[in-house]
C-alpha cells in the first residue's frame, strides 16, 4: 500500500467521523480492511488523530483563506480534504508541503465536484505562501 492510498483511507475515516457521527474506532471499522499492515495503520491513525487534535487551528486556517465561504457551507468532502492537507502542512515537517497539496488535489479530483480541485489548490497554495516557513 502506498502513502497515497493510506492518505485516502485517512480522509475516508475523517469523512465517516464528521458525516456519520462515528467514533474513530467505528469509522476505522467501516473504512479499513483487516489486511492493512501496521506501518500503514500507524500512518493512517497519525493523520486522523493529528487532524482531530488540531481541528480548531485547522478550521480557523480554512476559514481565514476561504473568506467567501463559511466552513459549514463547504462540501464535506472538500472540507475534510482541506483539513487533512492543512494538518500535514502545518504539523508534519516530515511531509513536503508540495506533496500535501498534490495529494489533496488528486483526492479532490477523485472524490469531489468537478471544480473543487481548483478551489482546494487555491486555498492550499495560499496557506503555503502565507503560513509555512519551510
Amino acid at each position: 500500500m502506498s502513502r497515497r492510498i493510506a492518505r485516502e483511507l485517512a480522509f475516508k475515516i475523517l469523512y465517516a467521523i464528521h458525516e456519520g457521527k462515528n467514533t474513530i474506532e467505528e469509522a476505522a471499522e467501516i473504512v479499513l480492511s483487516k489486511s492493512i499492515d501496521e506501518q500503514h495503520k500507524h500512518f493512517i491513525f497519525k493523520e486522523v488523530r493529528g487532524t482531530l487534535d488540531h481541528l480548531e487551528v485547522i478550521d480557523k486556517t480554512i476559514q481565514k483563506y476561504s473568506s467567501a465561504w463559511d466552513l459549514e457551507r463547504l462540501a464535506s468532502t472538500d472540507r475534510n480534504i482541506l483539513r487533512l492537507a492543512i494538518y500535514e502542512m502545518l504539523f508534519c515537517e516530515d511531509i513536503p508541503v508540495s506533496v500535501s497539496i498534490n495529494e489533496a488535489v488528486d483526492m479532490a479530483k477523485k472524490y469531489c465536484d468537478e471544480q473543487s480541485y481548483k478551489y482546494i489548490n487555491g486555498i492550499l497554495g495560499t496557506v503555503a505562501k502565507e503560513e509555512i516557513n519551510r
